[in-house]
């Protein structure tokens, strides 16, 4: 629609800026508000469940160590490639960003309503409590957020259950509301599509497709480059056989872009044609479906920077250090939850300062392609899984 304005209405900038891309820009800003409240919870829970394999002996420990490993591997592998490549600045001119909710004289109701609704709810509450600005109270949101997690973690277990079951309640609300947004992602989706393609024409397919590129090809070397030497070398496995025998998770992963609707394929595959002992593959693969998500944290380390460069955001190599943690703690944080990236994301960029809705067009554009990037993403969760089933089953003994 809006590349077919650009050419035979060139003059209706206003009416898609006044009527349209709200409707867009909405949705985006009720996204920006349940950061908060997301990272409160899904962060502590997933710090929580991860933590609590410590006690599960000598198989949680590899486990725990694989999963660290693998997930930081994704994201040096995301980074190093953004950085070389540098995607976001070729794709489209960040002068493009934005400019969604800029109020002209003539704005319509609509858009001034819209308008009062906060972009930055980390800069309202540093506001509200004196801090010096909405990067310092993001970082002290999620360190308050690790902390709590590391608490429900050490805490006895009779006073720790009842403290968790009430944060998963909490939980499973906000993840209700984040359902509902997703829900009405397909309309804001058309909304900013439409007054971003009127504006860049022809650019935003390039955009878009540089930016499915670039998370393709950074999955595809965490998934036959990365797994493979931690096949031979830390499981001393034939890589052949890994293949042959992955094939029906990776199948049921792409059609399902779920990690907990595969599992019952991956234990199948682990314990006979992997021939992996069932006490190893189905802890390991269990706690996995919900913890060990390193095709997330690639991809959100891709994202992260792919949007800062898209908004002419150069980002330091003390702030790269900073988005690598973030997308390892927050791969684990958002695991099992749909949609739950798109305000980690939001998160990331707020805690490096950058304005929210300098990248949230962007957010709300990569919405469009999102749903196959799941796909891809959740067949390289999946890969890893069954790569830190056969590492754990190689060091607890031989296979069966």
């Amino acid at each position: 629609m809006g590349l077919g304005l650009r050419q035979w209405f060139p003059g209706s900038a206003g009416f898609l800026q006044s009527w349209v891309q709200p409707w867009g820009d909405l949705f985006l800003r009720l996204l920006f508000v349940m950061v908060i409240p997301v990272l409160l919870t899904a962060l502590p829970l997933g710090i929580a469940s991860a933590g609590s394999l410590f006690h599960l002996g000598r198989t949680a420990l590899i486990c725990l160590g694989m999963t660290l490993l693998l997930s930081s591997a994704s994201v040096v592998v995301a980074l190093g490639l953004v950085n070389l490549w540098n995607p976001g600045k070729t794709a489209v001119p960040h002068t493009d960003w934005g400019q969604g909710l800029a109020l002209p004289e003539d704005a319509g109701f609509l858009l001034r309503a819209v308008s009062k609704i906060p972009d930055d709810p980390f800069g309202l509450l540093a506001g509200v409590v004196g801090c010096p600005s909405s990067a310092h109270m993001m970082l002290i949101i999620l360190g308050v957020a690790v902390g709590w997690g590391l608490i429900l973690m050490l805490l006895p277990k009779a006073w720790g259950e009842p403290l968790h079951a009430l944060w998963e309640k909490i939980f499973a609300a906000c993840m209700r509301v984040i359902d509902g947004l997703i829900r009405w992602a397909p309309v804001a989706v058309f909304s900013l599509t439409c007054l971003s393609s009127f504006r860049t024409g022809p650019g935003l397919l390039a955009y878009l497709g540089t930016f499915v590129l670039a998370v393709l090809v950074s999955l595809s070397i965490q998934a036959f480059g990365v797994y493979p030497v931690a096949l031979r070398t830390l499981g001393n496995f034939d890589i052949r056989k890994f293949w042959i025998g992955v094939r029906e998770p990776m199948s049921t992963a792409f059609a399902t872009a779920s990690s907990n609707a595969t599992l019952p394929v991956s234990i199948r595959a682990a314990e006979g044609r992997l021939g992996l002992r069932p006490h190893v593959s189905r802890f390991v693969l269990t706690a996995g479906a919900s913890t060990n998500q390193n095709g997330t944290a690639l991809y959100e380390g891709v994202t992260v920077l792919f949007l800062a460069q898209s908004a002419g955001v150069d980002l330091s190599l003390t702030q790269q250090a900073i988005v690598a943690g973030w997308c390892v703690i927050g791969s684990l944080g958002t695991a099992g939850v749909p949609g739950g990236t798109l305000p980690i994301l939001a998160a990331i960029l707020a805690s490096l300062g950058v304005d929210p809705m300098k990248t949230g067009v962007g957010i709300g554009l990569i919405l469009g392609v999102d749903r196959f990037l799941d796909m891809c993403r959740t067949c390289v969760n999946v890969l890893g899984d069954l790569v830190i089933a056969v590492v754990a089953n190689h060091w607890t003994g031989r296979k069966k």
